[in-house]
């Protein structure tokens, strides 16, 4: 496992577009305001479905062509247990566990647990993320994921659960931007209509200065803005 990711704005992030937020036609973004920014992960409910029956319908067909048992036959056993464990999941899990929630203002994360619960919620600051990478196998090359560690349950397992399967460091700089409620909310026209009020906000809290560094500006969304801030703020 990678070393944990320091809270850090790395690069300019994954821009937030308002035909990807609902209620756009197939969007997965639900909600992306000055308070909350929530995020569907409903795609890994499906692929448990699609896996699970895989795994459940072939494990039976193997199953069924074995008349004797040993200790291969007892292994694929388990193909059906699994492959019903993962329909379980996917059908009965209420869609609401499977979304990524980031609360601006409470500096609060909610994500999925690993396997069935309700998700797991906790500080930001506290929050454990890696980027993991797989492939580099046989030619396939190498594919970086951004995984969160268990950081809200840790007398549980320290699995890694996938929160982005997109570029890492755009997604991480995304998130620990919208997270920072001390600097203007992150590009893209999904934010535009909450801008005013959240410049508003924290021009009536003095612009405390940022709570995450960055490698890159964020300035304000017009540099008449951007002048008051320096005024007041300093920065």
């Amino acid at each position: 496992m990678g070393k944990h990711q320091e809270h850090r704005i790395l690069k300019n992030p994954r821009s937030i577009q308002k035909k990807n937020v609902k209620p756009s036609k197939g969007a997965l973004i639900i909600t992306s305001t000055d308070e909350f920014f929530i995020e569907s992960r409903k795609e890994a409910l499906i692929v448990s479905i699609i896996l699970g029956t895989v795994f459940f319908l072939s494990g039976l067909w193997i199953l069924s062509h074995f008349n004797h048992v040993d200790i291969v036959v007892l292994f694929l056993g388990l193909y059906p247990i699994i492959g019903l464990l993962m329909l379980i999941k996917g059908v009965f899990t209420p869609k609401r566990y499977s979304n990524l929630s980031f609360d601006r203002l409470n500096g609060i994360i909610s994500y999925p647990a690993t396997f069935f619960g309700k998700p797991l919620e906790g500080p930001f600051n506290e929050l454990k993320v890696v980027f993991a990478v797989s492939g580099d196998i046989d030619g396939y090359s190498p594919q970086e994921y951004l995984k969160v560690v268990n950081t809200f349950r840790p007398k549980k397992l320290d699995l890694l659960k996938t929160i982005s399967y997109e570029n890492p460091q755009e997604e991480w700089s995304l998130y620990v931007w919208y997270m920072d409620k001390n600097r203007p909310l992150p590009p893209g026209d999904g934010f535009d209509q909450y801008r005013q009020k959240d410049f508003e906000r924290r021009k009536a809290e003095g612009f405390p200065r940022p709570g995450y560094p960055s490698n890159i500006p964020t300035p304000e969304a017009t540099p008449e803005q951007q002048a008051e801030r320096a005024k007041i703020g300093g920065w």
